[in-house]
């Protein structure tokens, strides 16, 4: 038996499964990896590590929440 791995682009992604769903071949199995669940950890990680640079241009906390409540 062989493995075949396909990266496929969200746009075409129900065909491309339709049909590898849809040939009756004896010996084909279809398995789906969910790779888009490890995507989005990443990108809240990354999203995550970029938000703590943001208040390191703060010299002062106390007069910058102060200058925050005044707008409010």
């Amino acid at each position: 038996m062989h493995t075949v791995k396909l990266k496929i682009d969200n746009g075409i992604y129900h065909n491309v499964m339709f049909l590898l769903n849809n040939l009756n071949l004896k010996g084909l199995s279809v398995e789906e990896e969910n790779q888009h669940i490890i995507t989005d950890k990443q990108k809240i990680k990354q999203l995550l590590n970029q938000s703590s640079n943001i208040f390191a241009n703060i010299k002062d906390p106390l007069e910058w929440q102060k200058k925050q409540r005044e707008e409010w």
